[in-house]
């Protein structure tokens, strides 16, 4: 990782050719990675307030992991990240019939059910702020 400012970018971004491409890489940032999605101070209270508009729109697997553990941990970066499905994908990631990845607070946004769109480090992949 390199850190300009506040912000951390992934050795990948200067060694390899980035283009949020979902055909291509199938939202693999929602499942690639050491932890769960980083989340700024506003935004875990902005889950927390919005959580039950999004709850409808998470995969069994999704709400089983959050009722069990929470929508967030502190990762051992201590870093507040959203919980992961079995140490593996965001509890927030939702698959499409041809496997591909996306985010259920998205979902729920464009529904118009929550004004909270996706986090921040969501946006950014595979740079982020710090």
């Amino acid at each position: 990782m390199i850190q300009i400012g506040n912000t951390l970018i992934s050795d990948d971004i200067i060694e390899k050719k980035f283009a949020c491409n979902l055909k291509v890489c199938k939202g693999i940032c929602c499942v690639k990675g050491d932890s769960g999605a980083p989340l700024e101070d506003d935004e875990i209270k902005l889950l927390d307030k919005e959580y039950h508009k999004i709850e409808p729109f998470l995969r069994d697997e999704g709400r089983k992991a959050i009722a069990e553990n929470g929508k967030y941990y502190i990762d051992s970066e201590h870093d507040t990240v959203t919980m992961l499905i079995d140490d593996k994908e965001c509890a927030f990631t939702l698959f499409d019939e041809k496997g591909i990845a996306s985010c259920a607070i998205e979902n729920a946004y464009f529904k118009g059910k929550t004004i909270f769109r996706k986090p921040m480090s969501c946006w950014l992949y595979p740079a982020r702020t710090i």
